[in-house]
């Protein structure tokens, strides 16, 4: 259909079109602000599997002084950034040693909310009894879970709601990386879905705070910035 010009003219110098557009402008620039501010203090987490911290026993040496490290670096996002939103991605190793951390966090920082970005329902399908379980404790006690191959920007159109797919690990990771100011990051420099994960949060240039946790090195810690 072609464009009547002149009817979109007369529109265009309607006052009350106009009134109308500069309101619709005027919440648009509110919501962002409101929702950057909520970035900005929330921080999510990615890191290594089990296999690369020391076994899937979560009370191995490795996996204890990786715990005992993120409660000082969650208390630190707390007290120094304002922190107040946590998200995991509820994987095994990395993201369920984080979320117990918040969690106990909370019983000093009981404003604090512990989230959950669930990549896709039952994402512990093919887990042990024993893991399913305790996956099954950390969605009741998360203050929030998000199924993110629900949400429209990041489906997998590929495959069914609520099946697997590895595209949808990628695209919780997006998701998290997108409505997060901070990133803790449990990275060895190996390529794997956490590389990848700080290589789009490099390629975002949202300025995020990444805070850096090496295993090889004693969980040494390093923060730095990512472009905006």
């Amino acid at each position: 259909m072609p464009i009547d010009f002149k009817k979109l003219s007369k529109q265009m110098s309607d006052p009350e079109w106009i009134k109308q557009q500069e309101k619709e402008r005027e919440e648009e620039k509110r919501t962002f602000e409101e929702s950057e501010k909520i970035r900005h203090k929330t921080v999510c987490f990615t890191g290594h599997r089990p296999q690369k911290l020391g076994g899937y026993d979560m009370k191995n040496p490795t996996m204890l002084k990786l715990k005992e490290k993120l409660l000082e670096v969650i208390e630190k996002l707390i007290e120094e950034n304002e922190s107040d939103r946590f998200i995991t991605g509820g994987a095994l190793g990395a993201d369920t040693a984080a979320f117990w951390c918040v969690h106990i966090m909370k019983e000093k920082y009981p404003n604090i909310k512990n989230i959950v970005a669930a990549p896709f329902e039952n994402q512990d399908k093919k887990w042990s009894a024993e893991q399913q379980v305790w996956y099954r404790k950390m969605l009741d006690k998360a203050d929030e879970v998000i199924k993110v191959d629900e949400i429209k920007n990041y489906k997998d159109n590929t495959v069914p709601t609520g099946e697997y797919s590895i595209e949808k690990l990628s695209r919780r990771n997006e998701y998290m990386v997108d409505h997060s100011g901070s990133i803790v990051a449990i990275y060895d420099g190996s390529k794997s879905g956490t590389s990848n994960c700080l290589y789009y949060a490099q390629n975002r240039y949202l300025g995020h705070e990444i805070w850096r946790l090496y295993p090889q090195y004693d969980f040494q810690l390093d923060i730095y910035y990512t472009p905006s």
